[in-house]
C-alpha cells in the first residue's frame, strides 16, 4: 500500500516549504541517484544531482525526504546509467515536482510506500518510519492550500502565478 498527495509548487514555493518543514520535522534530502553505493545527500532539491533542464526545457526537481537518522535505505545498481538508485521500497518519501518552463507548471507529488515485499510476503514498514512520514505529510499539508477544483495542494507563489495567467497541467 502507499500514501500520496499531489501539489503545484514553483521553485520559490519548494524552497520556502522545505525551510518551514525543517522547523517542524527532522529530515534530510537525498538524490534519487548516486555515483556510489550510498545515497547522495542534498542541500536543496535544486542541486547538481536533481536540478536539470530536460529536452522539453522544463526544470524538474526529484529527490527523497528521509528521516535524519536511522532510515533503512536500499540501493539498486543501474548498469546502463552507471549509477546507484534509491529503491522506493526504502524508508523514503518521494518528492517530485516543479516541472516548470516559465509558462507551464506540471503537477508534483509526495509519495511513500507503507509496506514492502520481503521474500514472497508483504510486510509493513517500521512504525518509526510510518509515524515520521505521517508527520511530514500532515505538516506539509498545513503549509499549503488545498484546491478542490484541482484536487491538489497549491503553494502561495504557484496560486498567484496561476491567477496571473500561468498554466497548471495535470501530467
Amino acid at each position: 500500500m502507499s500514501k500520496q498527495f499531489r501539489f503545484y509548487l514553483l521553485p520559490s514555493d519548494i524552497e520556502r516549504l522545505l525551510d518551514q518543514l525543517r522547523a517542524q520535522v527532522a529530515f534530510k534530502l537525498i538524490s534519487t541517484l548516486s555515483p556510489v553505493f550510498s545515497p547522495a545527500e542534498l542541500q536543496s532539491p535544486f542541486s547538481e544531482y536533481v536540478f536539470r533542464p530536460t529536452k522539453t526545457k522544463f526544470i524538474n526537481a526529484d529527490c527523497y525526504l528521509v528521516p535524519s537518522t536511522g532510515a533503512e535505505i536500499k540501493m539498486e545498481y543501474l548498469p546502463k546509467r552507471e549509477r546507484w538508485a534509491v529503491s522506493e521500497s526504502s524508508e523514503v518519501i518521494q518528492f517530485s515536482g516543479c516541472d516548470y518552463d516559465g509558462t507551464v507548471l506540471r503537477i508534483g507529488r509526495f509519495y511513500f510506500q507503507t509496506d514492502q515485499l520481503i521474500g514472497d510476503a508483504i510486510w509493513p514498514k517500521r512504525q518509526e518510519f510510518l509515524k515520521w512520514a505521517d508527520q511530514v505529510f500532515c505538516a506539509t499539508k498545513r503549509l499549503l492550500t488545498y484546491s478542490k477544483t484541482l484536487s491538489a495542494y497549491l503553494g502561495e507563489d504557484a496560486a498567484g502565478w496561476e491567477r496571473s495567467g500561468g498554466t497548471l497541467k495535470d501530467l
